[in-house]
């Protein structure tokens, strides 16, 4: 069902959440139509600092919102306005890119790998706990803040089962060969280019060519802001991966799971092994957190590092291309609530019938077309000089069958 022309802030019921612009870009690219290009334009409330884009994605009118920086508390920020400023969003999703598990967790162990896309069924604050005795302990964010509302369990239910999921596929990579119609510069990397080091491998520079490299556990700036190849990180270090075994390009995969979030750039290998271990976590990112609390959310981040100290820039334009397709692609699947449909008369005015009252047919029709417009409510102000034929003509409209009945929400008659 098409998208209805929105009226006001309060029609908009789906909101993305992008936390860098080159994530905005790609999300902007499936939008089917922007209000702004209609001529219509929806000022946010007042005080309310963020900033927005609205109009259609699929059947959905839907608002994107900007962050001013990366991390959960300008996540939080933003989320707190948005509901100011649009009180009746009922699915936010944080679109983005990810470090991911490369190994994957759970019985099948589905390997990961860059561009894939990952869906949060939960989300863990991993910066977020007590420091005890022992050492610093996680709160899951599963019990703190609840699990995702039903209908968002529910919609995960279906889209995970076989035939569902590749409908998902598939209209992911649709919209993805979509937005690079539009922005050429956005192509899948190659495999070749697809590096996964183990997990104790740190990248830095080789042995007697840096003093602060060479200390236990460090890296210096420079290393930190080199790619692999031109740091000179060791080939025979290199995982093998079974889904690169044949060669050919691969489409992104869309995994559901666990994902942590908080404000620390995790950028350890060994570390993300050890978090995944022990809480199932297959995907890291800084915004889900902040958002969780204000919304139904879902994380949707694609793939554009491993978690580890290994740079991999070239990815994320890519990985951010991913997950704004299959943010889409999410969206043709959630239906939103249908309208309620009232078959009882919008209101009958109690007046008598005058049997002398005639004419007045244009003025009639008029008030028929201005109040019971399909499109929405209206007010009409009747106003005469000292006769009291308002409300007769309002008695001679209710009683006029065609106008009594209405399909829509019941506006007042003042």
């Amino acid at each position: 069902m098409p998208a209805k022309t929105p009226r006001e802030r309060g029609d908009f019921e789906i909101a993305l959440i992008c936390a860098l612009p080159l994530e905005a870009e790609c999300v902007q690219e499936l939008f089917d139509k922007f209000w702004e290009d209609e001529g219509k334009n929806f000022r946010k409330a007042p005080g309310d600092p963020s900033v927005y884009t609205t109009g259609v994605i699929g059947d959905h009118n839907a608002v994107l919102a900007y962050m001013p920086g990366i991390g959960t508390t300008p996540a939080a920020a933003v989320a707190g306005s948005l509901r100011v400023s649009f009180p009746n969003i009922k699915l936010a999703l944080v679109v983005g890119v990810c470090g991911g598990m490369p190994y994957g967790t759970g019985t099948d162990q589905e390997e990961i790998m860059l561009g894939d896309v990952i869906i949060s069924q939960a989300l863990l604050q991993y910066d977020f706990g007590r420091r005890r005795p022992r050492g610093f302990v996680k709160e899951d964010i599963r019990d703190t803040l609840g699990r995702p509302s039903p209908e968002i369990r529910a919609i995960q239910a279906k889209l995970r089962t076989s035939r569902y999921k590749q409908k998902m596929q598939n209209n992911m990579t649709t919209f993805l060969q979509e937005i690079q119609r539009k922005r050429p510069e956005i192509k899948y990397r190659g495999q070749e280019n697809d590096i996964l080091y183990h997990s104790s491998y740190i990248h830095r520079h080789p042995p007697g060519t840096c003093d602060e490299c060479k200390r236990e556990g460090e890296i210096c700036e420079l290393a930190l802001k080199t790619e692999c190849e031109d740091l000179g990180c060791d080939s025979i270090m290199r995982v093998k991966r079974s889904r690169s075994m044949g060669g050919s390009t691969t489409q992104p995969v869309v995994h559901f799971g666990i994902m942590a979030s908080g404000n620390t750039v995790m950028a350890s290998g060994q570390h993300r092994d050890l978090m995944a271990q022990a809480d199932g976590i297959i995907g890291f990112e800084m915004e889900g957190a902040g958002v969780w609390d204000y919304f139904p959310s879902v994380v949707i981040k694609g793939v554009c590092d491993y978690t580890d100290s290994h740079k991999r820039k070239g990815w994320q334009r890519y990985a951010a291309a991913t997950a704004a397709a299959c943010a889409k692609a999410f969206l043709v699947q959630w239906s939103e609530e249908e309208a309620p449909i009232c078959s009882e008369p919008v209101r009958q005015i109690p007046f008598d019938h005058l049997s002398g009252f005639i004419g007045r047919t244009e003025e009639l029709k008029h008030l028929q077309q201005a109040i019971f417009d399909p499109e929405g409510r209206r007010i009409v102000s009747l106003l005469d000089a000292g006769v009291d034929w308002p409300s007769s003509l309002s008695a001679k409209s209710s009683q006029s069958t065609p106008i009594a009945q209405s399909s829509g929400s019941k506006p007042p008659i003042n």
